[in-house]
């Protein structure tokens, strides 16, 4: 998509619809009000593009975030702030707990 985009009174919108429409196949249109940026109008297509990237980028911050929380648990078991426990561990605490009665079924 082109960085620079027509701007248009938004009075051509009304006077010249087809006009403002057909212009969008070379990128978004600003329309201005009293000589102030409103509004921008592009295209369906572009839109739906415009969607899938914002969507992707989405998905990737959030990867990005798991990957840090990931990396600063491993840097604190690393220094020795906290520890694994195995699958055994895990069930002979949940056993102990179960037997003490602290667990409720």
């Amino acid at each position: 998509m082109s960085v620079l985009a027509d701007v248009v009174p938004i009075s051509d919108l009304r006077h010249k619809q087809n006009e403002v429409i057909g212009r969008l196949v070379h990128g978004p249109v600003i329309l201005t009000q009293r000589g102030r940026g409103a509004a921008v109008l592009m295209s369906m297509e572009r839109w739906k593009a415009f969607e899938r990237q914002s969507a992707y980028l989405a998905e990737a911050m959030e990867d990005a975030e798991d990957i840090r929380v990931a990396n600063e648990i491993e840097a604190r078991i690393a220094r020795g702030a906290e520890r694994t426990y195995s699958h055994e561990e895990v069930w002979a605490e949940i056993d102990a707990l179960e037997a003490q009665g602290a667990l409720s079924a």
